[in-house]
């Protein structure tokens, strides 16, 4: 191997530790903006208001008041609130979301009941705490 083609594969060899060192505060940066927004979808839900001029069902259920995030019931909306973040090629994406059948209608409403937004007041919420770990981990 000449000295051109040496040279060649140091830089070709840094320019990968670089990548790789990109593609981990990516996935740093991913994972925890999700996990920030997941935390703060289940807070709203624990600190929402109920409205205690209705009730229904069988346990009486007090709902939230129409655009706060929903009032908790069993807490199973609240436990099925999670995050996911997956790594492919040199892209890395996040998802955050709820298993639970009856979240989107929550989340948008239906004809007959104003919407409750829990995920989307959450990635709201998390704006400053996103912008400032993108600055801290990115340094811009």
């Amino acid at each position: 191997m000449d000295g051109f083609d040496k040279g060649v594969s140091e830089v070709l060899k840094a320019m990968q530790k670089l990548q790789k060192g990109v593609m981990e505060d990516e996935k740093k940066f991913v994972t925890m903006s999700c996990a920030e927004v997941e935390k703060t979808a289940k807070s709203l839900m624990r600190d929402t208001v109920v409205n205690p001029d209705v009730a229904y069902g069988k346990k009486k259920h007090h709902p939230s008041y129409p655009g706060e995030a929903p009032a908790p019931d069993s807490g199973d909306l609240m436990r099925s609130v999670t995050h996911d973040v997956e790594v492919n090629g040199d892209e890395v994406t996040g998802h955050i979301g709820s298993i639970a059948k009856y979240a989107p209608y929550l989340e948008y409403g239906t004809s007959k009941m104003k919407p409750r937004p829990f995920l989307s007041t959450a990635l709201i919420k998390c704006h400053t705490f996103i912008s400032n770990l993108h600055r801290e981990i990115f340094g811009k």
